[in-house]
């Protein structure tokens, strides 16, 4: 394009060379991107234009993409010298590069572009995913009896250093670079491997490839590519190429395989001058427009992460950075139809194959919105010599997917193609610059490790003269550092080469392949031009993931309907002495006495009017009179319903309105109940005296005095929660549901006679249902403690001593408080089923421990869900579980994890979890909105959405993840409590934890019980919180914490999370600030102030929470070795001890003499103390002629 305005002649005939059509074939008002052109193809025209004179932008362009619009824009721009922009003659001068990085001769340094800084940065350890080099490997393997001549390729790899510039490019420990007069490349390597062959001759190719394809070239030494050649059997030879990105990008990469090929094969011939070099470049380019950077920080609160995709357990992770490439071609036919597709769609074939690649990341990512970056390449046309050179010339967008709302792939592709050119627009202030301010505004690193590249309208990947010359590809990999996951794509051999570059150690075992396998799926099915481009995107997993699942599902077995009662009445009449329930010391009910007096209370029941499938209160205190009232209810066909007797009154009134309860079996004494003063009231005592109804039989016609209601499907309990908005909502339990889970643990865990379960539960509490019904329904025997004993664990162990308890159905908290101190349960306790909340995985060993051979299960499950619906029994505990997980559904129980769209996660995957078939409840007793949000259907199944996240593993089935409102926003990062609990509860220190979410905007806080001989005297929040920064990102570690000597708990046992909250309120201070003390320190704050514009930095504060980022970090250093004389600070020093304290130590620690380091510390900010005025006089003084020393 010419530097003055294009004619509409002119732009019609380059646009159709570029998207490959006759010029009269194209409409004016055609969409241009459905023709094909491509988004690179149009930054080239912009910069061309702009070179002119002639200022548009990409959004201008992609709002009405048409011959007749640009036309027209082109017609109505007056040509003007462009800020920034320069002459040929200004470049081959050097004018603008010795204005602004010096005199421009070799040797001098000059910046790092944005994208080199980041690599550069990227490099140091102690960074998340960083420790590893940008940079790009290849190998080229020829035919045989064509192999390279060493001595050939060395002239010519010499003649390319001496080309190109940036091949002797060193960079600097402070984060500059310079052009030196030698390279820092170590020379061709020769492996002579032809005296090797089969597998030897592998192992030794592999070792190479190995070494090569994960190294960190010293580019502070110069070194920025390496290469060498394997001599193989047969006169074939294999080219080792890698080159790091720092110096030069993949366009870089293409110029320099195509001068490496043309000098290796044409010795004789000139390549073409180059009167023009990167650092002219750089120091030409214009800087980010304002209006970019404005748009983004306007964005910035709007922003969502990175994808959050399932990560390895931390144990199973490699020290090591390794990147495995996958990899996939599309043919040239199969392109073809999938860029015609495209087109007819009005979409590019790179933004097709981006949104098939966010969907894939979308169906993986905890959450449906996320930033993809995506690199550009920003050559501006600023000399006709620019695309000769080599450097970085790369920018990047930080693409915002937003995949909540189902959509067809066609409408999906066009909306992330409309957010794409909208964001192009503002490339100026490049991704990495937005990541940059995004970790300044969250106070610690922000990183968008997910990357998406297009290559495509950049040419075929390796030139015919390449191969010609060394071979076919056989092996390329690339490396980045802070990037887990880098797509590309990329033009070869008339098709797409598509490429995954990623880090599988990082991610949890499987994920790379399934994501991957789904990405190749996807791709091959839109090629088809089929139904797929119509429909939303589903069906991700792979085929074994639903198949498994379909395996852990199949749990259907007879199910033998009958109400929950029935059993213990055919006990009773077959073994009426047996004993049934026992409390106290010798307190004891035998089945016949406690069949008599239920049926007692039933004749009282139907006396009142209660029908079949009428609610029926229970308020009693704890002990053999709840067993007594219940079985009444229930023998009269009713469904109870306990109150607490220590709910307040009016939450009671409210239970009492909400279920329709006409009578409530009481104390017989004044309590807090609503039925006392209301009428409805049967107090237990005078129930006893009526004459008992007949005992039930199965059969019966379910009319009162028949004792009996074989109608599966009619409430057996009416259980209240604590509801979301604080009214309580009520649960229908059917028979059928409640028989279902406790036929499968007796049957699971051989409950018989011998059997004494330990009653811990409350009766409004829905593990109580086990308690009862499981050992009087197969036998057993209920041990009750006494309604003040509920929260004496040394009393429950005194009880299970002296009754032999053999089964403890209880919520974890409540075993915790049985296993600490000298609390002994004896040893006749054989089973141990915990459910109603996390499980933490230190209990399993701490009941080893305490009861040898006791078998320990996990159980999850949901009131709406009878109870329990999952299992899993405990052996050995894995280092990697923050929680026991929930295992396996119980017998005719499924379960989903499902995302917020429905679909089924794939493995590792969290999403909400759903449990269908016999155990789901009714609904929620008058409130059919409620029931019909939460109890759906699906498939022609009936399902509960649980509303907790959890997620299926290959190995332990279903792994809880913890409440949905257990998930909290700090800082803009989500945060998992649950996890915080686990790493807190890692340290051996503590017993037990909790993490909340307090304050406005939220802090995040934990309280810990310490654990065993600790206290809290050495257990401190200090000492916690620098363990947790091993263990966990700097958002997700406290920034309080409570020790306590013991969690609150509700009544039915679980952690009262309100309670804790107000109690740690008012325990704990804020986080101690401590002061620099040392010269060095404070000299360094010093600095740290100055460069950041903070005030009053702590000894213990960390960069990022002061509004570090990357470059401030740079400047930091920098200004550190001028001002502390002290060449020994470095970036990697301060990401390693990212405090002042932290910093000031590591510097001391590497100073010859640390005492010198002080003193000039000291003597830095003496200086710094002084005015300009005072700086001014004693200069003077020091200046002045005759002056003494010392006088």
């Amino acid at each position: 394009m010419t530097s003055h305005e294009p004619t509409p002649e002119a732009l019609r005939r380059t646009i159709a060379e570029l998207v490959d059509e006759e010029p009269g074939a194209i409409d004016e008002n055609a969409n241009l991107f459905a023709l094909g052109l491509g988004s690179i193809a149009v930054m080239r025209l912009i910069g061309g234009w702009r070179r002119g004179g002639l200022m548009v932008n990409f959004a201008e362009l992609a709002e009405n993409p048409t011959l007749a619009a640009w036309t027209g824009l082109l017609t109505a721009r007056t040509p003007e010298t462009p800020a920034g922009a320069e002459t040929e003659t200004e470049a081959e001068d050097g004018e603008k590069d010795g204005g602004r990085y010096g005199d421009g001769g070799e040797g001098a340094e000059f910046p790092l572009a944005v994208m080199q800084h980041a690599y550069w940065i990227g490099r140091t350890d102690g960074q998340r995913l960083g420790g590893v080099a940008a940079h790009l490997y290849t190998e080229f393997d020829t035919a045989p009896g064509q192999g390279v001549d060493p001595a050939v390729l060395r002239t010519a790899l010499e003649r390319l250093v001496e080309r190109h510039a940036m091949l002797r490019a060193r960079f600097t420990d402070d984060g500059r670079q310079r052009i030196e007069a030698r390279s820092g490349w170590r020379g061709l390597t020769v492996h002579d491997l032809r005296g090797l062959d089969g597998p030897a001759l592998e192992r030794r190719l592999e070792d190479i490839r190995q070494t090569l394809s994960h190294q960190l070239l010293g580019i502070d030494r110069g070194e920025v590519f390496s290469t060498a050649l394997s001599l193989l059997p047969g006169d074939r030879t294999r080219l080792h190429l890698d080159v790091d990105m720092v110096a030069a990008d993949a366009v870089s990469y293409r110029i320099l395989l195509a001068d490496l090929a043309r000098l290796h094969t044409e010795p004789d011939t000139e390549l073409p001058a180059i009167d023009y070099s990167y650092r002219q470049y750089r120091a030409a380019r214009p800087e980010a427009a304002r209006t970019a950077a404005d748009h983004w920080r306007e964005r910035l609160p709007h922003l969502p992460g990175a994808p959050e995709l399932p990560l390895a357990p931390e144990p199973d992770r490699t020290a090591a950075a390794r990147v495995t490439r996958r990899h996939f071609v599309l043919g040239p036919e199969a392109r073809g139809r999938l860029t015609e597709a495209a087109r007819r769609r009005g979409l590019t074939p790179a933004m097709t194959v981006a949104t098939a690649f966010a969907e894939v990341i979308g169906a993986w990512s905890a959450t449906p919105r996320f930033l993809l970056n995506v690199p550009l390449f920003d050559r501006e046309p600023l000399h006709p010599h620019i695309d000769r050179i080599i450097g970085d010339f790369t920018g990047s967008v930080l693409l915002d997917v937003d995949l909540t709302e189902p959509l067809p792939f066609a409408d999906r592709a066009h909306a992330i193609q409309t957010r794409m050119h909208a964001d192009m627009a503002h490339a100026d202030h490049s991704g990495v610059e937005v990541l940059r301010d995004l970790t300044r505004r969250a106070g610690e690193q922000v990183l968008a490790p997910v990357v998406f590249t297009s290559a495509l309208n950049l040419g075929e990947l390796f030139h015919p003269t390449v191969r010609a010359a060394f071979g076919d590809p056989v092996w390329i990999v690339s490396q980045g550092p802070q990037v887990l996951l880098d797509a590309q794509i990329t033009e070869l051999g008339g098709g797409l080469l598509v490429n995954w570059d990623i880090r599988e150690d990082e991610l949890a075992p499987g994920t790379a392949e399934a994501m991957f396998g789904a990405f190749e799926r996807l791709v091959h099915r839109l090629a088809e031009d089929g139904p797929a481009w119509d429909l939303p995107v589903d069906d991700l997993p792979p085929a074994a993931q639903p198949a498994a699942r379909a395996r852990a599902n199949d749990t259907g077995r007879p199910r033998r309907d009958r109400p929950l009662h029935q059993d213990f009445f055919t006990l009773a009449r077959r073994n009426p002495h047996a004993p049934a329930l026992l409390w106290g010391d010798d307190g004891t009910m035998t089945y016949g006495d406690l069949a008599d007096r239920a049926l007692r209370v039933a004749a009282a029941l139907a006396a009142r009017g209660v029908r079949p499938g009428d609610p029926v209160g229970v308020t009693l205190p704890k002990g053999p009179g709840q067993a007594v009232a219940v079985l009444g209810v229930l023998a009269a066909g009713g469904s109870y319903t306990p109150i607490g007797v220590d709910q307040p009154p009016a939450r009671a009134a409210r239970i009492t309105e909400t279920a329709g309860l006409s009578v409530t079996v009481t104390a017989g004494h004044p309590g807090p109940d609503a039925a006392e003063d209301s009428g409805r009231a049967l107090p237990l005592p005078a129930a006893l005296q009526v004459p008992p109804l007949p005992a039930p039989v199965s059969g019966g016609t379910g009319e009162p005095g028949d004792g009996t209601d074989d109608d599966p499907e009619r409430p057996a309990y009416l259980l209240f929660t604590s509801g979301s908005t604080g009214e309580p909502k009520g649960v229908d339990v059917p028979h059928r549901a409640v028989v279902n889970t406790l036929d499968d643990l007796a049957e699971r865990y051989s409950l018989g006679p011998g059997d004494r379960t330990l009653a811990l539960s409350a009766l409004d509490f829905d593990m109580s249902v086990f308690d009862l019904f499981a050992p009087l329904s197969t036998g057993g025997a209920v041990v009750f403690p006494d309604q003040d004993d509920r929260r004496d664990a040394a009393r429950w162990a005194e009880l299970a001593r002296r009754h032999r308890v053999t089964v403890l159905n209880c919520v974890p908290a409540l075993l915790d408080m049985l296993l600490t101190g000298a609390n002994d349960p004896g040893d006749s306790l054989r089973l141990v089923l915990l459910g109603g909340d996390r499980v933490a995985p230190e209990l399993p060993g701490r009941l080893a421990a305490k009861v040898p051979g006791c078998r320990f299960v996990a159980l999850g499950g949901t009131t709406e869900t009878a109870i329990h619906s999952t299992v899993r029994e405990v052996g050995t505990v894995p280092p990697h579980w923050h929680c026991v997980p929930y295992g396996t559904p119980l017998r005719n129980v499924v379960c989903r994890v499902v995302d917020h769209l429905g679909r089924d996660c794939p493995d590792w995957v969290p999403g909400e979890l759903w449990i269908g078939g016999d155990g789901v409840a009714l609904g929620y007793r008058g409130d059919p909105g409620r029931t019909a949000d939460r109890f759906v259907e699906h498939l022609g199944r009936r399902w509960y959405r649980t509303g907790d996240q959890a997620r299926w593993t290959p190995v332990d089935g279903i792994e809880f993840l913890g409440r949905r409102d257990h998930q909290v926003k700090i800082r803009g990062f989500r945060v998992e409590l649950g996890e915080v609990e686990a790493a807190l509860t890692a340290d051996p220190r503590v017993r037990s934890a909790v993490a909340l979410a307090a304050g406005s905007p939220a802090a995040l806080t934990a309280a810990v019980v310490p654990a065993g001989a600790h206290s809290a005297s050495d257990t401190t929040p200090e000492a916690l919180r620098e363990a947790l920064r091993d263990r966990l990102p700097p958002h997700m570690v406290p920034d309080r914490i409570t020790v306590l000597d013991a969690v609150p708990l509700t009544a039915n046992g679980k952690t009262d999370r309100a309670a804790l909250a107000a109690l740690t309120a008012r325990q704990s201070p804020g986080p101690a600030r401590t002061a620099p003390g040392t010269p060095l320190e404070r000299a360094v704050a010093h600095i740290w102030q100055q460069t950041l514009g903070v005030k009053d930095v702590a000894a213990d504060e960390e960069l990022f929470a002061l509004g570090g980022d990357s470059v401030r970090a740079t400047g930091i250093i920098a200004r550190l070795r001028e001002a502390l004389d002290a060449p020994q600070a470095s970036v990697r020093m301060l990401f390693a001890a990212p405090t002042v304290a932290g910093l000031a130590r590591a510097l001391a620690a590497a100073h010859p003499d640390p005492g010198r380091l002080e003193r000039v510390a000291q003597l830095f900010l003496d200086i710094e103390a002084l005015s300009d005025d005072e700086v001014a006089t004693r200069l003077d003084a020091a200046r002045a002629p005759g002056q003494e020393d010392g006088r």
